[in-house]
């Protein structure tokens, strides 16, 4: 007697993963935005025709220390690996100040 292996995965789980898949694909992978949204002429700063443009948002720049970290982490091992940069992964905690 054999048996089959039930599915790690029910159809709605995959379908549920490939709606998430395409939603993901259609972001800007640096502000996170609908590129449907943010691609469209008339929302070029630079179109003098343009409907809406985008602009910083009020009290922006902020400086995110986690980043800020992370940045300086990069810059210091950059170095150690010129060939492959972005092949060091880093990673940042925060801990008391002594």
């Amino acid at each position: 007697m054999r048996s089959t292996p039930e599915s790690e995965w029910n159809d709605q789980q995959v379908a549920l993963l490939v709606a998430l898949d395409e939603y993901e694909a259609a972001l800007c992978r640096r502000c996170g935005h609908l590129l449907e949204e943010t691609t469209r002429p008339e929302h070029d700063y630079n179109n003098p025709l343009a409907t809406a443009v985008y602009l910083p948002a009020p009290g922006t720049p902020v400086q995110c220390h986690c980043c800020a970290a992370l940045e300086r982490s990069e810059q210091q091992t950059n170095a150690q690996n010129p060939q492959h940069p972005g092949a060091i992964l880093h990673a940042v905690q925060l801990v008391p100040r002594r």
